[in-house]
């Protein structure tokens, strides 16, 4: 059976900016995210006053000041907070919202310090408080946090009843404090608090030691804008303020976001908001060669983080072409026999691994997949592994077109159980190989172990080349999942349909 491989092709553009770090004055820096432990508002369907709105997001900016203080300290170059850390992510009307919000201008059109100039725009105090701790500490400070802008009913037929348009909005200080960047969040979920923006935001700013762009949680399953933003202007360095839930087995935090750094080239600095409870956390600065310095602790007693890392600048990610052609190696049957079960709420089919190694393929519409691997053999325990493949549209909080090829293991001995999130297993493996036939290059690498139900990353213990995930030596943990996780971008059909309030 002849099946279609995806070949990569690496080039520079040379049309782009810049092509090698040295071009840069600096070829390292120092990065550092922030997990916060938001400080909510007391529940409310009456719009509370601008002083109450005000006095919930003090109590958060202080603990912004603190990190950012101790990030100085430290020499940090570049400092990310998550999103809705000012105010918390609990509002789902707007006018519930709008106490919190500011005007920001923009930055492309008005050169603005609202430490050293806090009288040009009136009810501006977060932008002046958050200038003032990136002017005092000589960094880079991006933030999350809601932006407001007047329209006219009568001559624009967007503007909402309320005559202001509301942006969930990422803003950039530079280290003397003026505004350099400000991005309005592309791709909302369930946020009917804020407004889609009319035009896709490709926003990026140059620092010492590399360009930066800026996108935001949910915007990473989409081609807009990050894949659009990386590949036309240039982009190694990307910093994400997110607001990111949990969802084993694939698409845990610090799995995907590593994954996204690992397929991309670029270095990935993922802040996120620290609230167990409601499954928001884990962190990370990811770099393309696999390594990461995170933090993921789902204990709800735990408690916010600092991360810092000195990282190599990504000055440009190569740019990627796919191209097709026909591979002769026969079809491999698989080892067992095919079932469905729902991963996700999409329905996969599996086969299960039989014994400590082997090779088996399973395939779903156009897509077949491929795995060879060797099981540690010491020890015996009950644990049950499934390698599956999915290839349709996925319709479950959001509408984006997946193919996935995924060793997991399974909740238990029952076939329907393959799927259910897990997050303990005893078994490690001494080898993988996964790879399968994409119709896309957009191809995301992870591979996800755990300690004692502890989850963890595994770098420097796998490679990702052409499309294929093959691990390098034995993993230092039992392992959770090995993705491969493929996104037709022009197959999604309508744009995300989960935003209102225009």
């Amino acid at each position: 059976m002849a099946r279609t491989v995806v070949v990569l092709f690496v080039t520079t553009c040379a049309s782009l900016v810049l092509s090698s770090a040295s071009q840069y004055p600096r070829s390292r820096f120092k990065a550092a995210v922030y997990e916060h432990k938001v400080i909510l508002p007391e529940p409310s369907y009456i719009p509370v006053s601008r002083q109450k709105a005000l006095s919930l997001m003090y109590q958060n900016l202080a603990v912004y000041k603190t990190q950012t203080e101790a990030a100085g300290r430290q020499n940090v170059d570049i400092l990310v907070f998550p999103e809705d850390g000012i105010y918390g992510m609990m509002f789902k009307i707007r006018r519930q919202v709008a106490p919190y919000l500011e005007y920001i201008p923009d930055p492309k059109q008005e050169s603005w310090n609202p430490c050293t100039e806090p009288g040009r725009h009136a009810n501006t105090e977060v932008q002046q408080y958050l200038s003032c701790l990136a002017r005092n500490n000589t960094l880079y400070l991006v933030v999350n946090m809601g932006d407001k802008q007047p329209c006219s009913i009568k001559t624009d037929p967007g503007c909402p009843y309320d005559g202001q348009y509301q942006f969930n909005t990422n803003v950039v200080y530079g280290p003397t404090g003026t505004l350099i960047a400000k991005y309005h969040k592309e791709n909302l979920f369930y946020e009917t608090q804020f407004n889609k923006p009319k035009n896709v935001n490709y926003v990026h700013f140059e620092t010492p030691f590399g360009r930066f762009g800026v996108f935001t949680c949910f915007d990473i399953m989409f081609r807009e804008p990050p894949i659009t933003l990386i590949e036309r202007y240039g982009i190694g360095n990307v910093v994400f303020p997110t607001a990111w839930i949990d969802a084993l087995p694939l698409l845990t935090s610090i799995q995907f976001h590593s994954s996204f750094a690992v397929k991309m080239g670029v270095n990935l600095l993922a802040a996120n908001i620290h609230l167990p409870y409601t499954f928001h956390h884990g962190s990370g600065i990811y770099t393309p060669d696999t390594n990461a310095v995170y933090y993921y602790n789902w204990s709800v007693s735990s408690g916010g983080k600092l991360l810092i890392s000195e990282i190599d600048v990504v000055s440009q990610a190569p740019r990627r072409f796919a191209i097709s052609r026909e591979d002769k190696t026969p079809h491999r049957m698989s080892s067992g026999t095919e079932f469905p079960s729902v991963l996700f709420h999409d329905v996969f089919n599996f086969v299960l691994l039989k014994g400590t190694r082997g090779s088996l393929s399973v395939c779903n519409n156009k897509l077949c997949c491929y795995l060879d691997f060797e099981k540690d053999g010491s020890g015996i325990n009950n644990d049950v592994y499934a390698f599956g493949a999915l290839d349709k549209l996925h319709t479950y909080s959001g509408h984006y077109y997946l193919q996935i090829c995924t060793l997991i293991r399974c909740a238990n001995s029952m076939k329907q159980s393959c799927g259910s999130p897990v997050s303990f297993t005893k078994t490690r493996f001494r080898y993988l190989r996964i790879n399968g036939t994409f119709g896309t290059p957009y191809v995301f690498p992870a591979v996800l172990l755990t300690d004692g139900g502890q989850l963890k990353l595994a770098p420097k213990q796998w490679t990702f080349n052409d499309l294929v995930l093959e691990s390098t030596r034995r993993f230092d943990f039992p392992l959770l999942s090995a993705d491969l996780i493929g996104r037709m971008y022009d197959r999604d059909g309508d744009v995300n349909p989960f935003w209102v309030g225009r």
